[in-house]
């Protein structure tokens, strides 16, 4: 028994029992299993029946553009059983893992962040009692390249300047920490802004010896967030990439590099712009590497349980 179907033109069902033969077979006993409006999908139902080793056959109904599937009485117990699981299997979706572009995969953690303010808060405090202790923890070019004090990236994000300065880094982090968390988790959203924040200060003071270039403050860490984002949106955006044009791919970037200029050019002499560029880039690759692992790692987990399916 074979069958052959074209859809575009002429449409045509051999079977060696009765459909299209030369010889007109005897329909005495044949019974309508199937109505439809579409020829296609008479065709489509008439390849269920030809599976099952009965023989069936395609004919037009008195109303126009209407079909009906017609097969021996015999066979119309079962047939209706196999045509009724064909339709339900073809209209139930196949239970596969999906992906979800979802940005707040995890808690804010509030804890974490309610204790890196009073972290700083509390060196403020200690700062104003104790003069020396910026010039011994600050971020110095000379302090880390010429005498080796290693220390100095990392503890220069808990040190500031004024109240003012203060307060500014507490209101950005406390924005950019917590959208960091919800896309990678509290700690390790915490791990990668401080680690960005020192590489920042790193580079920093590497561009700059020999000069004695001295700075502090958590500007970097804030940055950094704002760079992790940036990098997270980057990668997310790009696998919806098809048809998409190139601005809007780099659109987070794009963004980022705008609040960079808005919130970390400012006019104050004082201002460590380049700490905030580095900081900000270092975040910006951080976030690509952590986002494209992940991508990698879900996509693996989606591919294994498919193939379970």
């Amino acid at each position: 028994m074979d069958m052959s179907v074209d859809l575009g033109g002429k449409q045509s069902m051999t079977s060696q029992a009765d459909i299209e033969t030369e010889d007109e077979p005897n329909w005495d006993g044949w019974i309508p299993v199937g109505h439809y409006q579409d020829l296609r999908e008479a065709y489509d139902h008439a390849l269920v029946i030809l599976a099952m080793g009965e023989a069936c056959r395609v004919a037009p109904t008195e109303r126009s553009g209407e079909y009906e599937l017609q097969a021996e009485a015999r066979a119309a117990a079962g047939i209706a059983d196999e045509l009724t699981a064909y339709r339900n299997e073809t209209l139930l979706p196949i239970a596969r893992p999906q992906v979800h572009a979802e940005w707040a995969k995890y808690p804010a953690g509030w804890t974490l962040t309610g204790i890196w303010m009073l972290v700083l808060a509390a060196v403020f405090y200690w700062q104003n009692q104790d003069t020396s202790l910026a010039e011994r923890a600050a971020s110095s070019s000379v302090g880390l390249i010429a005498r080796g004090e290693w220390w100095r990236p990392f503890t220069a994000l808990f040190l500031h300047a004024d109240f003012g300065h203060l307060a500014g880094n507490l209101l950005g982090g406390l924005v950019f920490a917590t959208l960091v968390a919800r896309c990678v988790g509290p700690l390790r959203g915490w791990l990668m802004i401080l680690a960005c924040g020192t590489m920042g200060n790193v580079l920093t003071s590497r561009l700059t010896y020999p000069e004695p270039f001295v700075s502090l403050g958590a500007s970097s860490a804030v940055f950094a967030a704002l760079g992790i984002l940036s990098g997270l949106g980057l990668v997310e955006t790009l696998r919806f990439r098809a048809r998409m044009p190139w601005l809007r791919i780099a659109a987070p970037v794009v963004g980022g590099i705008i609040l960079l200029g808005w919130l970390g050019g400012g006019h104050d002499p004082r201002t460590d712009v380049l700490g905030h560029v580095l900081g900000y880039s270092s975040g910006l690759v951080a976030g690509v590497t952590v986002g494209a692992l992940e991508e990698k790692r879900a996509s693996s987990k989606v591919a294994a349980a498919a193939a379970m399916l």
